[in-house]
């Protein structure tokens, strides 16, 4: 199945395909992204890395950063 994600800041666009019953954690381990770096949006409200993703889903990735 496709996901289409955008990573931001990086303004990144692209087609993700993954098995079917794949999670949020398994969609950021394919494209390389540690889980604790970066927060999975759905319609602008965060979502658990355990999600199940469906088909031609729509997800935006934001950067976590800290500093002090």
């Amino acid at each position: 199945m496709k996901i289409k994600i955008k990573i931001l800041p990086r303004n990144v666009l692209q087609e993700v395909d993954v098995s079917n019953g794949s999670t949020v954690s398994d969609l950021l381990q394919k494209i390389n992204l540690k889980p604790g770096a970066f927060v999975v949006l759905k319609n602008n409200s965060p979502i658990p890395v355990d999600y199940v993703l469906i088909d031609d889903q729509e997800l935006c990735i934001l950067q976590v950063t800290s500093g002090g």
